[in-house]
This record gives structure tokens, C-alpha cells and sequence, in this order.
């Protein structure tokens, strides 16, 4: 697998439609990043009245998924299960400065079975988070991970 960024029009594409899904499905406000394959934020958008540390909720969930190569669905349900241990998550957030949130949202962005990159949404429910995500990253004709 090759592994390259997502560029600046597919971000804020993906970026674009999270927003309209966020307004047709009458989300709380949202965080939206949208994170590179090498982890760094290509792009991003607050909506209005979005509550605190949103943003950095978004893009810990998006640094998640790429940190670990799966959504963080599985990461959480991995942690609920025991098979990794709670002080596994705590322990890397600690390591990048609280960069990491094993809540699902997390959506890692494949075009083409190449990861370019991963989007994190919060301020709705997780569940919420991960379905615009995917909704967004598809209807830009490339595959989402949750």
C-alpha cells in the first residue's frame, strides 16, 4: 500500500459535505478536521455555537484512527472488550498531548486502497460524528473506515 496525503480540494470537499450533512440531519454544532496521512491538518471548520474543545476532540479522534491504522469505532469497542487496556489510551494521550480519543468519529480516508488520510468530527453523539463522516468521505467517491 502506498501511502500519500489527501490534497487541499479532496479536504475541503469532504469538509463541505460534512457541513451539509451536519444541517439536512440537524446535528449539534460540529469540530470538523480533516488530517493528511502524515497527520497533519489539511483542513478544518468550527461551526457556530460549537461547544469547547470540539476542535481539539475532532482532531484527536482523526490522530487516533491514523495512529492506529483502524477507525476508532474498533479502537473503542477494543478498549469496551479488554482486549487493549484502558491505560493504553491514557497512556498515548498523555504521550501527544491529549491528541488521542479513542471515540468513534474517527474515520480513516482510503482513495483507490491508499490511505490519504482520516476525518474527525465531534459534537454530536459519536454514533452521529462517525455516520457524517462516512456519508461525507463517500459521497466524494473515495472509501471510509470507521
Amino acid at each position: 500500500m502506498t501511502i500519500r496525503g489527501i490534497n487541499l480540494h479532496q479536504a475541503q470537499q469532504i469538509l463541505q459535505q460534512a457541513l451539509v450533512l451536519s444541517a439536512q440531519l440537524r446535528a449539534a454544532p460540529l469540530s470538523i478536521a480533516i488530517l493528511d496521512a502524515g497527520g497533519h491538518l489539511k483542513a478544518f471548520a468550527s461551526e457556530d455555537r460549537t461547544g469547547i474543545a470540539r476542535a481539539q476532540i475532532a482532531q484527536g479522534k482523526a490522530a487516533a484512527a491514523l495512529g492506529m491504522g483502524f477507525g476508532t469505532r474498533k479502537l473503542n469497542n477494543l478498549i469496551i472488550q479488554g482486549v487493549l487496556p484502558e491505560m493504553f489510551a491514557t497512556c498515548i494521550n498523555g504521550a501527544t498531548n491529549g491528541n488521542f480519543v479513542p471515540l468513534p468519529g474517527g474515520v480513516l480516508i482510503y482513495e483507490k486502497g491508499n490511505l490519504i488520510g482520516a476525518v474527525g468530527i465531534s459534537g454530536a453523539s459519536s454514533d452521529l460524528d462517525e455516520k457524517i463522516g462516512v456519508r461525507a468521505i463517500e459521497s466524494c467517491n473515495l472509501h471510509a473506515e470507521p
